[in-house]
């Protein structure tokens, strides 16, 4: 019986460590996806801003196209 309990608990305790491989694991890619994230937010900002200048250049573009054709 004291032999099947330590097998048992053996067994426990393999299962335990596995599992916290698995945990550490996941923490680990969760921390990537959330600097990646952060990333593509970046990058978002960045296309945001490069859109409000062509938007502003091309008012500049159809203003002057107006100013020639008086």
């Amino acid at each position: 019986m004291l032999a099947r309990m330590r097998a048992l608990l053996r067994t426990g305790a393999r299962c335990l460590d596995t599992l916290q491989l698995a945990q550490m694991a996941a923490q680990e890619a969760s921390g990537l996806m959330a600097a990646e994230m952060l990333w593509q937010q970046g990058e978002m900002r960045e296309v945001s801003a490069w859109e409000l200048e062509v938007e502003g250049t091309m008012r500049e573009m159809a203003r002057r196209v107006d100013e020639e054709d008086l």
